[in-house]
C-alpha cells in the first residue's frame, strides 16, 4: 500500500468533474451525477456464506466506509456491517463488542446442535 495521497475524479450534478482526496482502501467511484455530500468512499466487501442443501445464504456483509462531505462529516473511516438490509456504522470498540456478541451467539447455536441431536435421536427411537 502506498501512503501517496490519491484522488479520484467524480462526476457532480452541475455537470462538471471534481478532484476529490480518495483513501487508499477505496475501491472508487461510479459515474453517475451526485451532490458532494453523496461521495461515500468504500472498500472492498467481505461477506460470510454458507451452503446447506443446495441454497447458499449470505450474512454479515462488512466494508470500511467513510463519506467525508456529508454535513456532519465522518471524520474517520467507519466499518459499515450490513444485517438483515440494515447497514450499522462502527468505530473499532463497536465492531469489538459486535464480534463479542456474535461470538457468544454462536456459542449459544452450538448449544442448540447438540440439543437438536439429543431431539432428533430421540425422535429416531
Amino acid at each position: 500500500m502506498s501512503i501517496e495521497p490519491r484522488t479520484a475524479t467524480v462526476n457532480v450534478l452541475v455537470t462538471k468533474t471534481l478532484p476529490v482526496a480518495e483513501p487508499e482502501w477505496c475501491t472508487g467511484h461510479d459515474d453517475r451525477a451526485q451532490f458532494l455530500t453523496d461521495i461515500t468512499h468504500n472498500g472492498p466487501e467481505i461477506t460470510a456464506r454458507i451452503t446447506v442443501a443446495g441454497a447458499t445464504a449470505t450474512f454479515l456483509t462488512a466494508w470500511i466506509s467513510q463519506s467525508p462531505y456529508l454535513p456532519d462529516p465522518e471524520p474517520l473511516p467507519v466499518l459499515a456491517i450490513e444485517i438483515d438490509g440494515d447497514i450499522i456504522n462502527c468505530g473499532p470498540d463497536d465492531v469489538r463488542t459486535f464480534t463479542r456478541l456474535v461470538r457468544a451467539h454462536c456459542d449459544v447455536l452450538d448449544g442448540l446442535a447438540v440439543e437438536l441431536e439429543r431431539v432428533r435421536d430421540g425422535a429416531a427411537q
